[in-house]
């Protein structure tokens, strides 16, 4: 039994090449130079030509969406009459029939924003002598959630708030192992905190974690007269937090997504060491728009003879402000009209 499939296919900032014109052949797409570039995303027709700007399911029942890769092959024709060099490879969906077109959506790249906790500390004067204490309780470990934590204890030197405060920031940001950045700026007797990226998923297309983000709680405490730790009565009693959010299309998502359908393209072996997988096209520098198509595929089952459907999703991330945006759009968006859906922009 066929269960949910998922594809994604990457394009890169580029427009459209002259020759990819409605009706053009594969012939005309793998050809060298002249054909579809690497990171080019076109729609085929049932015939696998390129889609006419304006088709409808009355004109091609099924579609294909196709991309660009940056492998290229040598062939030669059976009459041994023909040879090309440097073809271009080119990935596809799943066949898309419009009578099983589930849904089709636009999503626009949301950034990702790193969490912040902020402490006002307006209103307080700071004592000489006095242990300070900035608190982070870390959420993210999944394995111990609220029980990482780091602590940096600071002596007051003055009552100068401007003074004491750079100084407490200045021992977080020396710390090599914080997961926080801070800073202090005069004037406004506020401490921020800001939640760096993790290392481990924020690196390259190569990281082995799925991305993920820090979370924490904060706490500015004192230790008063009894020894024990305390809140400062001041308004820094209320912390102030934003984030995080992880927003939607930013390259280590796609990232993801990609490494998570690479089982359906034959990339089933991870004990091999280093692993044997294809490159990945998600590129670090860019951020994504994503068309996501859901639909059924109808297939002969073996264990009956009749057709079944299967649930399938094909994902189209394309660069923001790509110029091929327009060209993609103005194929899709008249045949899913077509086939009930309303047409989608970025």
């Amino acid at each position: 039994m066929l269960q949910r499939t998922n594809k994604i296919l990457i394009g890169k900032d580029i427009d459209r090449t002259a020759a990819v014109v409605g009706g053009a052949d594969f012939t005309t797409l793998i050809a060298p130079t002249t054909g579809l570039a690497s990171g080019e995303i076109v729609v085929l027709d049932k015939n696998k030509e390129v889609l006419g700007a304006g088709a409808t399911v009355a004109d091609s029942n099924l579609i294909y969406i196709v991309q660009g890769s940056a492998r290229t092959f040598n062939y030669t024709n059976e009459d041994g009459t023909t040879s090309v060099t440097a073809a271009r490879e080119l990935i596809s969906s799943d066949p898309i029939e419009g009578k099983l077109v589930k849904s089709f959506q636009a999503r626009t790249h949301v950034p990702k924003a790193e969490k912040t906790a902020s402490f006002n500390l307006a209103g307080y004067t700071m004592v000489a002598g006095t242990e300070y204490i900035v608190r982070i309780i870390y959420k993210d470990i999944k394995e111990h959630p609220g029980q990482f934590t780091h602590t940096y204890r600071h002596i007051g030197t003055t009552a100068i708030l401007d003074t004491e405060g750079a100084l407490i920031v200045a021992k977080i940001n020396k710390h090599k192992g914080r997961r926080v950045s801070a800073t202090y700026t005069a004037g406004t007797d506020t401490i921020l905190l800001t939640a760096l990226p993790i290392p481990d998923c924020t690196t390259a297309t190569t990281d082995i974690d799925a991305f993920d983000m820090v979370d924490f709680d904060a706490k500015f405490l004192y230790v008063n007269s009894s020894g024990n730790w305390a809140i400062i009565p001041a308004t820094s009693t209320t912390v102030t937090y934003t984030g995080p959010t992880k927003g939607s299309g930013n390259w280590e998502q796609i990232r993801d997504i990609e490494k998570a359908q690479l089982g359906y393209i034959g990339n089933t072996n991870l004990t091999h060491f280093p692993i044997i997988t294809k490159t990945l096209d998600t590129q670090t520098t860019l951020d994504y728009n994503m068309l996501v198509i859901e639909h059924d595929k109808s297939y002969l089952s073996p264990d009956n003879q009749y057709v079944k459907q299967a649930p399938l999703t094909t994902i189209v991330a394309l660069p923001v402000a790509a110029l091929q945006i327009a060209h993609v759009l103005g194929q899709l968006n008249p045949w899913m009209a077509s086939a009930g859906f309303t047409a989608v922009a970025f």
